[in-house]
């Protein structure tokens, strides 16, 4: 049965690396889950993430609301780096899923990455890409998911949705999506198959 595959990009599609270098930025005993929470959850974050604050405005705010021991402009450059590049094989997965199935790329991503993500070639591997600095919404909130089904043309019951952020699951489960957690590409694959939506 052809299904709305819904994919996340960082962590899933694209290898992010900023990860363990923020954790010792924020500094404490926090694990990674719970430093993405309390990034999802920032205002400064939320807001130019979704296209209502320039670079240097939340760069300055991050440093702020983090409590981080850099300057803003320090603080940029480190947010700037985040992303490694496509795993190998994300464009022969996204190939694979468009011959079967609807796809699209939901990602939280501003204007900073915006750039550099496009530069990858995934967004042509699908038919529709919903990011957040461009719809003005942006994961976990129900509006970003709403968005995404009225973009793709699809019911919540028809979709399955995969992301490396549990909170960012748990959001699209609230709005009826079938969704699941996975890291890396291998593990999407592998999950994918699962699914019954890849050959096994």
């Amino acid at each position: 049965m052809k299904r709305a595959v819904l994919l996340d990009m960082g962590g899933v599609l694209v290898e992010l690396g900023g990860e363990q270098h923020f954790l010792e930025m924020i500094g404490g005993d926090i694990e990674a889950e719970e430093m993405w929470r309390r990034w999802l959850a920032s205002p400064a974050v939320r807001a130019h993430e979704t296209g209502r604050l320039d670079s240097g405005a939340f760069a300055r705010e991050a440093v702020r609301e983090f409590g981080l021991r850099v300057t803003p402009e320090e603080f940029l450059d480190h947010f700037s780096s985040w992303l490694v590049g496509p795993y190998e094989g994300a464009h022969d997965l996204l190939d694979e899923l468009a011959a079967r199935h609807r796809t699209a790329i939901l990602t939280n991503i501003s204007a900073v990455h915006w750039p550099v993500v496009e530069s990858y070639g995934l967004f042509e591997k699908v038919r529709h890409v919903v990011a957040s600095y461009r719809v003005g919404a942006i994961k976990p909130d129900r509006d970003f998911f709403e968005i995404a089904l009225a973009e793709t043309g699809a019911e919540a019951a028809d979709a399955v949705f995969l992301d490396d952020n549990i909170v960012n699951v748990e959001g699209a489960r609230a709005c009826g999506i079938e969704a699941h957690l996975v890291r890396g590409l291998a593990e999407t694959r592998s999950r994918l198959a699962e699914l019954g939506l890849l050959p096994a």
